[in-house]
């Protein structure tokens, strides 16, 4: 059966299962800012058990939050693990080069039997910011990494779309609800909340706007540790 799993591990961390070929989106576990704003409120929930046989990390940008340099060094030397992502981050990593794959905005790669490609996201506070739309089989995955609304998104065809609703650096939870109008995915997964004080929201107001809007698309709530299945 030709089943997709996702995995959110808290924040914008996520682990997606394409028939065997395992990709983790954006790794969070070592929180490496020391500012009080910055000091977590919800905890990754990733085992080490999770993060065994990984073939692919890909990294949206190099914010703290997103770019784990020691997770992702420790990952790739457990398990010949692939990294994608801008160039300016994977030459930051203490890792053999033949485990990284450099990808600029609109490129694509196939690897380990998935496609990746490489798409825009606005985050002005980053240096090269970009979002994976990632496909295996028939099946696709759209994550947005940090993102403020973009009409970009239109042009985006994805089963599932992965999409911040915290707000501060990224959408909130009502410019979620218009890129996803512009998306029209069957499923949104909302991410990029509650981890810091200064991103709580309530994210079933986000699921209640979903519903009561003309979209067909149904929001799924995920904490931290749970698994989506399509």
């Amino acid at each position: 059966m030709n089943l997709v799993e996702l995995t959110f591990f808290g924040h914008s961390f996520f682990k997606a299962d394409f028939n065997g070929t395992k990709v983790l989106f954006d790794p969070f576990i070592n929180n490496t800012c020391t500012e009080p704003a910055f000091k977590r409120i919800e905890n990754c929930t990733a085992k080490k058990s999770d993060l065994n046989d990984i073939d692919v990390i890909l990294i949206s940008h190099e914010h703290f939050d997103h770019f784990d340099k020691k997770a992702i060094e420790s990952i790739v030397k457990s398990n010949d693990v692939f990294v994608v992502g801008h160039d300016s981050l994977l030459n930051q990593l203490n890792v053999e080069r033949r485990f990284l794959c450099p990808l600029s905005l609109n490129q694509k790669i196939d690897l380990r039997n998935i496609n990746i490609e490489c798409v825009t996201a606005h985050h002005p506070d980053s240096f090269y910011p970009v979002g994976f739309v990632v496909s295996s089989k028939g099946k696709t995955v759209y994550f947005s990494g940090d993102t403020s609304l973009i009409d970009d998104f239109a042009a985006i065809k994805t089963d599932v779309a992965l999409l911040p609703i915290g707000g501060k650096y990224t959408m909130d939870c009502v410019d979620c609800v218009k890129a996803t109008k512009l998306m029209k995915p069957k499923y949104v997964i909302p991410m990029h909340y509650n981890t810091f004080e200064m991103i709580k929201c309530d994210v079933n107001e986000f699921k209640r706007k979903i519903e009561k809007s003309v979209l067909t698309t149904k929001a799924i709530l995920l904490k931290p540790g749970e698994t989506f299945k399509f």
